[in-house]
């Protein structure tokens, strides 16, 4: 994971999954879509990940965490932002059914301002029908 910083920070309207999707990814911030601007964000998020033959899975959380243990795995994390009324997101590990904060796309931090609500997570498409070892890592698909 390399730390993307977000450029907008209007609630509501600001690119913080746009900085920490491309964190995980490790892209620059001009190479991901600024999904929330998309009428429909998981769709346009689907869309930009399925030419790395990705996809992004999100999970409701119960009370903060996840319903099933998963130990090491990046993700991105929605929940109360520390600056207003409105959601905001970072980058956070798992850590059986709760997360450990990595990446604060903000440039004043503070994470999340309460539970999480929702956990995202970059899966692989056909996990199993990878030809080679090095398809596990992130390559447009020609």
């Amino acid at each position: 994971m390399e730390p993307v910083w977000q450029t907008e920070w209007e609630g509501g309207r600001g690119n913080a999954l746009q900085a920490c999707i491309a964190s995980i990814m490790e892209q620059e911030l001009a190479a991901v879509p600024n999904f929330i601007e998309a009428p429909d964000y998981l769709d346009s998020l689907n869309q930009f990940l399925s030419q790395y033959r990705m996809a992004f899975l999100k999970v409701t959380l119960e009370s903060g965490r996840l319903p099933f243990p998963a130990d090491g795995i990046l993700c991105v994390l929605a929940g109360p932002s520390p600056r207003g009324s409105h959601r905001h997101i970072i980058v956070a590990r798992t850590s059986g059914v709760e997360f450990q904060p990595l990446h604060d796309p903000h440039p004043a931090g503070g994470n999340l301002a309460g539970d999480p609500v929702w956990a995202g997570f970059i899966l692989p498409l056909d996990p199993l029908h990878r030809d080679h070892p090095e398809s596990l890592q992130i390559h447009p698909t020609p």
